[in-house]
């Protein structure tokens, strides 16, 4: 109870001593505020018990409150600053990253990089060759060298500011984030052309091929490489094997002078006691070129088919010509209406009358040829009521059948049927196994003429492809290994599809998914997917999707069958536009799927 007694009077006198403490601080607070304080004492404006200090002594403390708080508040943000961010005025080799997390970074930095040129000087030639860094197979990888150049030092987050001025991160210490595939890298001559471009027919230039190791260029570039942000990546003189093209441009020139004298204002097509014109600038969109097959100095005039018949069918001549082939008992009256009247004509007999014509450099009519057709069953028994999801049910009956189709222009769902459902893929998976060759070229890992099943690569994936061969992907899986081609497929979307011994499993979805990689070429580059798409127009088993199309597009497709099974999955090219159509069955027919892809394409 003493004890408790006494506590009191030490409250006090600790009381008393924090007041003493408090006025000393005034005190010397007031001091430093002004010299003269004694002569010009500031006011004071009571509020009950409490007096405050108003006037200039007032307004200079709360700068320096204010100031000491904003030392402070930056202190505190640059101590719990996240250590995988950049402070906001960083640069990382001249490019502005301030801000954005180091993965952020290196995502935009890896891309930017590969974008950049590289400007090549053959050393036997002298021929210079620009390309962008990935052309040139540089490999970039930012992860490593933006977390070390966003991590910050303890001297960097005490200093006050420093953000202001620790920034500029181009270090030699940091890691190097270029390299070079391993493989070489490899582009085929490209001869002068003419080609409709931007609105009407040009002359295109050529351009060389070579073959090159793109580590050379990092040797060559030494310090040089990537120097600075802007401009060339890197500019080096290496040994490239340059190979000229044999079109010239003069050729390419010279041709383009007489297609546009055989044009004119128009070009005039007939059929029977009928007779109908094009504008020029309507029959340019299907004019192309190719070297000649005996002398590959000279170029040959090409129609593209597909597009002249596009065009007769915009411009009604399609409808008219078949009308009158109807009359005539050439072809069955089904072909009389809008749907089906291009179906009446024969495109390719067609293509080579304009292509002779133009090829003259005079401007006269151009007949158009009238189709045999030998499939008129295609057309027999289409179901004509309802909506395409009717009509396929009604056509495919019991069988069981999944389809999906995909705008390439948008990459938007245009028709969905059991499009998720998982069923076994027959030859399909070849698709990705495709793309599991082409990785491993384009990463380096190998090159087309690597060996494989007694073969090279390249002479296998064509075979795969074209004749739906089975030893050269068995060879490749043997190789790799089932479930590595397994982690391809998730990787760029197809997750339903799976690859397991004697049971390779996929779904409408996936093979379209597939598909729109390689058109879009997300997931290999373009040469590589032109490539493919050759190959899949070339591809021998035709009685399915490219039997319904027709002579209304291009179709590059896919087949598979095993027992029952029927697959199909293609690139449709048509005047509608670009489509990515998958059909899968089980238990019906070619002739099913083709007449399934008829009644699609009339509806999209």
């Amino acid at each position: 109870m003493k004890h408790n007694s006494r506590k009191p009077k030490a409250a006090a006198s600790t009381k008393k001593s924090m007041w003493k403490t408090l006025h000393a601080v005034h005190a010397a607070l007031r001091d430093l505020n002004s010299a003269d304080y004694g002569k010009h004492t500031p006011a004071k404006r009571r509020f009950g018990r409490f007096s405050v200090l108003t006037g200039s002594v007032y307004t200079r403390r709360r700068v320096m409150v204010a100031c000491f708080g904003l030392v402070l508040l930056v202190e505190v943000l640059q101590l719990v600053w996240p250590s995988d961010r950049f402070y906001p005025l960083a640069t990382l080799d001249g490019y502005s990253v301030g801000g954005q997390s180091a993965h952020g970074a290196a995502q935009r930095l890896n891309a930017r990089a590969l974008q950049r040129t590289v400007t090549l000087t053959d050393s036997t030639t002298s021929t210079t060759v620009t390309l962008t860094a990935k052309q040139a197979g540089i490999t970039v990888d930012y992860d490593a060298r933006a977390k070390a150049a966003a991590r910050h030092s303890l001297a960097q987050r005490v200093i006050p500011f420093s953000w202001l001025f620790v920034h500029n991160t181009t270090s030699d210490d940091l890691p190097d984030a270029f390299g070079a595939s391993k493989g070489q890298t490899h582009a085929d001559a490209v001869n002068a052309s003419v080609k409709f471009v931007d609105g009407a027919l040009q002359a295109v230039d050529p351009s060389v091929g070579y073959t090159f190791n793109s580590g050379d260029i990092l040797k060559a570039a030494g310090s040089g490489f990537a120097s600075s942000g802007a401009g060339d990546l890197a500019t080096a003189t290496i040994e490239m094997n340059i190979v000229q093209p044999t079109v010239s441009m003069d050729t390419a020139q010279q041709l383009l002078k007489t297609i546009n004298a055989a044009l004119g204002d128009g070009v005039t097509f007939t059929y029977d006691d009928g007779s109908w014109s094009l504008p020029a600038s309507s029959v340019a969109k299907a004019v192309s070129a190719t070297a000649n097959d005996q002398d590959n100095t000279q170029l040959d005039v090409t129609i593209i088919s597909s597009t002249l018949i596009r065009q007769l069918k915009s411009q009604g001549v399609a409808l008219q010509v078949a009308q009158k082939a109807v009359d005539d008992g050439a072809v069955p009256s089904l072909f009389a209406v809008k749907g089906y009247a291009s179906r009446a004509i024969d495109a390719n007999d067609t293509a080579s009358a304009l292509a002779s014509m133009l090829a003259s450099g005079s401007n006269s009519p151009v007949g158009i040829s009238i189709t045999e057709v030998d499939n008129f069953e295609l057309y027999e028994g289409l179901p004509t009521q309802g909506s395409t999801k009717d009509k396929l049910s009604q056509l495919f009956g019991d069988a069981t059948y999944s389809v999906a189709v995909y705008d390439l222009s948008t990459g938007k769902s245009k028709l969905q049927i059991n499009a998720d459902e998982v069923t076994t893929s027959a030859s399909t998976y070849k698709l990705f196994v495709a793309y599991s060759m082409i990785h491993a070229v384009e990463s380096g890992d190998l090159t087309w003429d690597s060996p494989l099943n007694g073969m090279t690569l390249s002479s296998c994936m064509a075979t795969m492809i074209v004749d739906s061969d089975n030893d050269c992907p068995e060879a490749w899986l043997s190789l790799y290994g089932f479930d590595a081609l397994t982690e391809q497929a998730h990787e760029i979307g197809a997750n339903n599809t799976n690859f397991r011994y004697g049971d390779m499993t996929t779904t409408a979805n996936d093979l379209a998914t597939v598909l729109k990689g390689y058109y879009s070429n997300s997931i290999v580059s373009a040469d590589s997917a032109n490539h493919l798409f050759e190959l899949m127009g070339e591809q021998v088993y035709r009685d399915g999707i490219p039997t319904g199309i027709g002579s209304d597009g291009v179709v590059q497709d896919k087949v598979g069958f095993l027992d029952s099974l029927l697959n199909d999955a293609a690139i449709v090219r048509c005047d509608k536009g670009d489509y990515a159509m998958v059909i899968m069955t089980d238990g019906s027919s070619w002739h099913k799927i083709a007449q399934a892809s008829l009644l699609i394409y009339e509806d999209l």
